[in-house]
């Protein structure tokens, strides 16, 4: 069924005269008598009782009559609600990202952007996996994504907004916990909070990178997929970790986080969109973000 089938029984329905009704639809009569009844054949169904003087509406076309009026209503509705929103750019944005860009970046940026936009709504989802915010983005699940890496796909586009390194979390009473910095040797013998590969590929892979190049085996103790669970480990005295350098925001008094050596990798935060399609919010959004964020890691800052 087609929504110009539905014009058409309308038309019909309130003028009662196949004549006047084509007339207002800009159809011939006899194009617009094929559509009604292609739609009687498809709902198995007369809605019109036709003589050669009069057309009168069946039990059955009056009962349809009502509902065909209000979908009608409805999608203009719809479509006008819809044309408002592209208009003045008012909408609900539908953000995702990696905890750090949830819990660190976005809530001041989340303020200054409700200053400027007090009537739009942001709803947010927190996974770990930068591919699942890449694929809900892809899938227009999501406007904006904080990834770690940027998409490989060309209709998205991604800018960086900073870089840090990585640090190793320790109990402030460990013996490592006054160095400046410390490297994979330092850790070696020590049991490892560890991070399982689908869940923190980045941080998984930085991990074992650094072993590798020594023909070292990590001793992992556990692995566990949120760094709060970590933390929470690593205090008990189960084993060390390794996490990004924002983790120090939330590291208990007791648990030092000191930089860990690496071959030049840095551990990168994006903000993602799709290339085409986005409203004058969206790019307001990005905007607000950058600002925040060159406030608080200027791009390329080691951390």
């Amino acid at each position: 069924m087609e929504l110009r089938q539905l014009q058409c029984f309308v038309a019909v329905a309130e003028e009662l005269h196949f004549r006047k009704a084509g007339e207002r639809l800009g159809l011939s009569q006899p194009a617009l008598s094929d559509r009604i009844s292609a739609l009687e054949h498809e709902l198995g169904f007369a809605l019109f009782f036709r003589t050669t003087r009069q057309v009168s509406l069946t039990q059955a076309g009056s009962e349809f009559l009502r509902d065909a009026k209000r979908i009608l209503a409805d999608i203009d509705k719809s479509v006008s609600k819809a044309r408002h929103t592209a208009d003045s750019g008012l909408r609900t944005l539908r953000v995702s990202g990696v905890d750090e860009a949830i819990s660190m970046l976005l809530p001041p940026a989340l303020m200054e952007f409700r200053k400027r936009h007090p009537s739009v709504h942001v709803d947010i989802l927190e996974i770990s996996s930068s591919d699942y915010h890449t694929q809900e983005l892809a899938n227009h699940r999501t406007d904006i994504a904080f990834v770690r890496k940027p998409p490989e796909e060309e209709y998205l586009k991604a800018d960086l907004l900073y870089q840090q390194g990585a640090v190793v979390v320790l109990p402030s009473s460990s013996e490592l916990a006054g160095r400046d910095t410390l490297s994979a040797a330092d850790i070696r013998d020590h049991p490892i909070v560890g991070f399982p590969k689908h869940a923190r590929p980045i941080l998984h892979d930085l991990h074992w990178s650094s072993y590798r190049a020594h023909g070292w085996q990590p001793d992992i103790a556990c692995e566990v997929i949120d760094k709060s669970t970590m933390l929470q480990l690593v205090a008990h005295g189960v084993g060390i970790g390794l996490a990004p350098a924002w983790i120090r925001a939330l590291a208990p008094a007791h648990l030092s986080c000191i930089p860990y050596q690496t071959d030049g990798e840095s551990i990168e935060l994006y903000i993602a969109r799709r290339a085409a399609e986005n409203s004058k919010m969206v790019d307001e959004f990005v905007d607000v973000v950058k600002e925040v964020s060159s406030g608080l890691h200027p791009v390329g800052a080691g951390q």
